[in-house]
């Protein structure tokens, strides 16, 4: 564990020495002050209740395009976490280090998830204090139109769904981050899958078959509103593919990177 300590902490050393790291870090709070700011200005008639919640409401709305952008950002620094070793040639004194390679993996993965988490947890704070700040914090116990769950609890289950999203596709850098030498192609092959693979499950959908695939099942917030992507599709049959995905990832990560030769 001690090692592992270690190794993290040379990780988050390395990570924080980029400017890119602390640009995306404020970008977080900045976006959701921004989304508060523009509910300030959206009309009485359509806020409806003046308060945090129906703020925390309208961020539901836009929760997956929020937490696309910590997965955007979790995925940059996931994709190259690995990949960037290889392309600044810094692999070798990596590896020449009295650890094994199956920890030295586990200690970016760590770094990865444990930023990622953090960027969430800035995102949610923010939204609350914003919130507040702007609305006011009654209206929790209220029920969600539609549904039997109160605000709060339907803000906190589509939260908890988004983060399961988050992190099988940041799995899916990583594992790209082993994969490839180069940390460009990583990076960019993990943006294109992001940006293209709901829209490919969705085109797919009349086949029956498409229900196995990756993208056909990381979207769960359907399954709040009971709208699944497919009728023969349910919550538990999304997260048994979702948990298979994962474990496949977390292999071929694991595979390559134990197995690479770094000679050349």
């Amino acid at each position: 564990m001690r090692n592992l300590n270690q190794l993290l902490l040379n990780e988050f050393i390395k990570l924080f020495t980029r400017v890119g790291t602390w640009v995306m870090t404020a970008l977080v709070p900045l976006f959701a002050i921004a989304v508060g700011i523009l509910c300030q200005h959206t009309s009485e008639e359509e806020l409806h209740v003046n308060n945090v919640w129906q703020f925390m409401d309208l961020i539901l709305t836009a929760i997956p395009n929020l937490m696309d952008i910590v997965t955007l950002f979790t995925i940059i620094v996931a994709a190259g976490i690995v990949a960037s070793e290889f392309s600044g040639g810094t692999i070798k004194m990596l590896l020449i280090r009295p650890f094994s390679r199956s920890m030295i993996l586990l200690s970016k993965y760590g770094t990865v998830l444990l930023y990622g988490l953090g960027l969430i947890l800035l995102l949610l704070v923010s939204a609350f204090l914003t919130g507040g700040l702007l609305f006011g914090f009654s209206g929790a116990s209220e029920l969600h139109a539609g549904t039997t769950l109160t605000q709060s609890g339907y803000v906190w289950q589509a939260v908890g769904y988004s983060i399961i999203e988050w992190l099988v596709m940041v799995t899916l850098a990583f594992m790209f981050s082993s994969v490839f030498r180069a940390s460009s192609m990583a990076i960019g092959i993990s943006l294109f899958v992001l940006l293209t693979g709901a829209q490919l499950a969705y085109v797919l959908k009349p086949f029956a078959w498409s229900k196995f695939l990756l993208f056909a099942n990381t979207n769960l917030l359907l399954y709040i509103d009971g709208r699944p992507l497919m009728a023969s599709m349910s919550l538990s049959f999304s997260l048994i593919m979702l948990a298979c995905y994962q474990v496949l990832f977390l292999g071929l990560a694991w595979f390559v990177f134990a197995k690479r030769d770094v000679a050349n």
